[in-house]
Parts: structure tokens; sequence; C-alpha cells
């Protein structure tokens, strides 16, 4: 009984270069952190050999008899591409039991919809005694959310998730490389501290914001041109992380935000930026929306001494502070690794790119 563990993210910076029709053209780049917040899926062998699905998250459970797939629609539809997926590979012979559930719920901006795509592929990878590398991983995940699901977003989310820690991912049209930052276990551990989540309360419809960007990146140069400086702007990051100038990282990130909400009208609101308002003149130095935008969480860079009055000015807003560290580990099983998903490579997903800097990785 296979259980499969996948973190949930947040991008520092370059989101949006990530989305194809971006980087096919220009090679995207993305700075970002898996933490510890995870979607989980467990696959276990049915006792009547069908189709079983239950998502904690939307409260709803189908099932289906021997031989039959489910067909791709709603309701959960990313469980049932990923079952089409291994069906058509003939790994399913027997069915197959999947139970989802997330520690962050859809919509929030922290890619937990890409977060559990990738758990998906890893349990059931497992489970049809085919470990997975991390790279396979999060191009499965791409393919069932890119081009089964029709969703207009980018790969960096799956590929995030699936290799967990602090890298800059670099997209291109002949793949994908992970470029883990290196960083110090202190400096880590001092950045920990200075980034702060809160919970706005709305959740929003990411692929509503970014059809457009994507619309807007074929069709406006001055998209384009905003896209190029976020760009830019996360290898000023990655730069700053790496010399341990972790103030400069946090101002960065109000550059960027800055520069995030010329590339859609939607990614901030009124409300938005009176709360991003309020917490630069409690003492953040930087933040953003994480995601798309237009709800979610909000993230802040704040040094210590400055955040009891960020937190209350928060708190006045109603915002609810989420606590999370790094997740260092990536899409892991955390039970049923019968098979040895650490080492093994896999033929499942290949020849489509994707490949981290090594091409390893549990």
């Amino acid at each position: 009984m296979p259980i499969a563990r996948a973190p949930v993210r947040i991008s520092f910076g370059g989101g949006g270069t990530d989305l194809a029709a971006y980087y096919r053209r220009y090679g995207g780049l993305v700075v970002s952190a898996a933490i510890t917040r995870y979607a989980y899926v467990v696959a276990r062998q049915p006792a009547d050999g069908g189709i079983h699905l239950g998502s904690a998250d939307y409260g709803v459970w189908e099932h289906w008899p021997p031989g039959t797939i489910p067909p791709v629609v709603d309701p959960l539809p990313l469980p049932k591409a990923a079952v089409a997926w291994f069906a058509e590979a003939r790994l399913l012979p027997e069915g197959v039991d999947l139970f989802l559930a997330s520690e962050v719920p859809p919509g929030t901006g922290l890619g937990s919809s890409s977060a559990m795509a990738v758990a998906l592929t890893r349990a059931l990878g497992a489970y049809a005694g085919r470990p997975l590398i991390r790279a396979a991983a999060a191009e499965i995940a791409c393919d069932l959310e890119i081009d089964r699901l029709g969703m207009p977003i980018g790969k960096q989310d799956q590929y995030a998730s699936a290799f967990g820690g602090l890298n800059a991912i670099e997209f291109t049209d002949d793949g994908v490389r992970v470029h883990p930052l290196g960083l110090s276990p202190d400096i880590v551990a001092a950045l920990e501290t200075r980034l702060l989540l809160f919970a706005t309360g709305h959740t929003r419809n990411s692929s509503r914001v970014l059809a457009q960007q994507r619309a807007d990146t074929e069709t406006k140069p001055e998209v384009v041109a905003a896209l190029h400086r976020l760009k830019a702007l996360a290898a000023a990051m990655a730069d700053a992380l790496t010399a341990h100038d972790l103030d400069r990282f946090g101002r960065l990130l109000d550059d960027g935000w800055r520069e995030k909400k010329r590339v859609s009208g939607r990614v901030s609101t009124p409300e938005i930026d009176r709360w991003y308002a309020a917490a630069r003149e409690a003492g953040a130095l930087g933040g953003k929306v994480t995601g798309a935008g237009g709800g979610g969480f909000l993230l802040f860079y704040c040094p210590p001494r400055r955040q009891p009055a960020l937190r209350a000015a928060m708190a006045a807003h109603g915002l609810r502070e989420l606590t999370f560290g790094f997740d260092a580990a990536g899409a892991c099983l955390v039970a049923g690794d019968l098979a040895g998903a650490s080492s093994a490579p896999t033929p499942l997903g290949t020849g489509q790119g994707g490949l981290s800097r090594d091409g390893q990785g549990a």
C-alpha cells in the first residue's frame, strides 16, 4: 500500500516565464522553494478489482467496476487522468483504490494541484512496481495537468514539488534543468525565520489569470518585456541567496511584486494592495502574492525584530499566518517503497525532456 507525499511550494521570482508561450522562445527561470505542507495519495489494491477514488478535500468518493476506466471529467479529473495514464501504459491490471488528501486547499497559490499530481504519479508508479525518478514524476505530472486536462499553467510547480529544496529552475524548449542553490544549513535556517505566509481568505482560479497571461505573452510586447525583467530578477534573487545577502533578496521580492503586477491586472486587487502596503509599513522589506495572484497567500520577507509589528498588522486586517519550513526531500514514498524508488530508473514518461541537472533522484 504505497503512500506518497509531495510538498507544495513558494515561488520567489520568475513566475510566468515557465509558461510554454514564453520559455519556448526566450527560456524561463524560476527561483522557488518546496515547503513542509503536503499532498498525500494512498494507493492500494481493491478487493473487487475496480477503480475507487476518494478525496478528503472535496468529500467525493466514486467507484467503477473491473475493466472500466473512468472518463476524465468532473469531479476529480486529476486522479482520473492519472488512472487513465497508467491504464494506457498497461500498469493497472487489477484496478486501484486511491485516497487523496492535502494540507493546503486548492486555489491558494501554493501549487497544491501540481503537488497532488506529483503525489499521484509517485503513488501509482510504486503501486505498479515501476518506481519513478524525480524528473519522470514531474514530467508525467506536467503531462496530466497541461496536456490531458488542458490547464494553462507552467511547469515550475511540478518540478519544485518533485525535487524539493531551494532551486533555480530553468525552462527551455529542450527540457527542464533543476539547479539546487546549495545554501548552507545556517543560511537556510536564517531565511526560514525571515519568511512569513498569511492567508488572504480568498481562493482564486489561477487558470483564468494564466490563460490571459499566456494570450498576452503571444500578442503584447509590453508583457514579454515585463517577463524578461521578472526573469532577470529571478537570477538576481538566486545570486543574492548564494551570496548570503538575505536582505537584498527581500528587497528583490518587492521589485518582483511590482513588476509582476505589470504582467496582468488580475494579479492584485485593491484589497491586496492595502494589505501589502500595511505589511511594508510594519517592516517587511518585500513580498508578493503566491502563485498567479488574485488571492491565496501573501508571502513577506521581514527581519525578525520587525515581525511582531508585521504579525499585528496582518491580524488587524484579519489575515491568519501559516507556519512552514523548507522541505529538502521533495516528493517521496512515506510507506510502501517496496520497489526501491530511491535509485531505480524508470521508462515511464521518458522521451519528453524534463531531465534534472544530473538525471538522478528519488
